[in-house]
């Protein structure tokens, strides 16, 4: 059995080197003898109906090619036999086949990375549309909470105008009836319905007349600061009343903008809170002229609120040993209500340092000015550290 296998494998070894796979089968072309050898005079053992496909095992033969048909080897005229396209079509058509099923498969896998590239996109889209409805939202919120907050620091400035407007008034109708008071102490013998100020000049002794007349009276509204020091600064000076040198932060890149209207000129105090009221430090303190817009950079960590002066024509004194500064005119003092929060924040795109932007004027109202802002203070309070 071992000796058969043996022979059996070297024949096909021997044969199949005369065609490639695809010439292995062939047909036919007419009636074939089969010959049990390559020639003539051998025997003929069998024989093939023309169109008949069979197997060539090897064509080395001279004319002659070996073959096998069914269960029968044996030798054929090699012209004879013809190519069988069958064979060819049929591998033509599984190899079609095969590379049309590459192709599909290749379609198919694109087609899933598209469907899960269009998800992740669809899912990318819908996560910043939820993100840029919750950012309106709050700034939504925060718009209308600053529009109440204004309108409520509105009224209350214009009530403080007005109550001023009203002490100012009150103040000179004062002075007034003092003035007069002062006249008719003087006027013994005149009557009460005589004017409080002469319609003519008092020429003492030199007079003809017997009946004494009162001078001439002029009332005028004291100037307090008239002995205090006018100063002029440039946007971004420290005034010298205060004798205070800033506190600064320059590993951060951040700022409070500050634009100023053309009403006022203004002080800006920047308190440091801390956890309790006396434990609040001031940070700087800085002077902008009037149409300027000024820039507090490298403001250390921290919450902040703020004390603005607002007004013109700035003056400085010592009082009591103490430096103190204002505006003479039109002036106006508030705390703010909002708190600025200068911690930076950690996120994963790197740290958030805040900056901030602030406008401040000084609005019309009653004939007088009144701020847009929060609570009013009191000159005194301003100038506390």
């Amino acid at each position: 059995m071992k000796s058969i296998f043996t022979f059996i494998l070297l024949l096909v070894i021997t044969f199949s080197s005369g065609y490639g796979q695809s010439d292995q089968y062939l047909m036919s072309s007419r009636k074939l003898e089969v010959r049990s050898g390559p020639g003539l005079n051998f025997n003929t053992i069998g024989e093939i109906p023309q169109g008949t496909q069979i197997y060539v095992m090897s064509s080395s033969y001279g004319e002659w090619s070996a073959i096998q048909y069914k269960s029968m080897n044996g030798f054929v005229v090699t012209k004879h036999l013809t190519e069988d396209s069958r064979i060819a079509d049929a591998e033509a058509a599984a190899a079609a086949a095969a590379a049309k099923r590459e192709a599909a498969k290749a379609a198919a896998q694109k087609a899933i990375a598209q469907a899960q590239a269009a998800k992740r996109a669809a899912e990318e889209a819908a996560r910043r549309a939820i993100a840029e409805a919750e950012r309106l939202t709050r700034e939504a919120e925060a718009n209308q909470a600053k529009a109440i907050a204004d309108a409520e620091a509105a009224k209350r400035s214009k009530d403080a105008a007005a109550r001023k407007a009203l002490a100012d008034t009150e103040e000179t109708r004062k002075a007034l009836e003092a003035a007069k008071r002062r006249a008719a102490k003087g006027l013994d013998d005149v009557a009460d319905n005589t004017p409080i100020e002469s319609t003519t000049p008092s020429y003492g002794s030199s007079s003809t007349s017997n009946t004494p007349k009162a001078a001439s009276i002029s009332v005028t509204r004291e100037d307090k600061y008239s002995d205090w020091e006018k100063k002029t600064y440039k946007s971004g000076a420290t005034p010298k009343s205060f004798s205070f040198k800033g506190k600064f932060d320059y590993k951060l890149d951040n700022y409070l903008k500050i634009k100023v209207g053309k009403n006022t000129e203004v002080v800006v105090k920047m308190y440091k809170m801390g956890d309790t009221p006396k434990d609040d430090q001031l940070v700087r303190v800085t002077y902008i002229n009037s149409n300027t817009t000024q820039f507090i950079r490298n403001v250390p960590e921290g919450e902040y609120f703020l004390k603005i002066a607002y007004g013109k024509d700035w003056r400085e004194n010592i009082v009591d040993g103490k430096k103190y500064g204002t505006f003479t005119k039109n002036a106006l003092y508030e705390k703010s209500e909002q708190i600025l929060n200068f911690n930076t924040v950690k996120t994963s795109k790197g740290i958030n340092v805040p900056s901030y932007n602030l406008s401040l004027d000084l609005l019309p109202s009653g004939g007088g000015y009144s701020t847009s802002g929060q609570d009013d203070i009191s000159e005194k309070a301003f100038n506390e550290n």
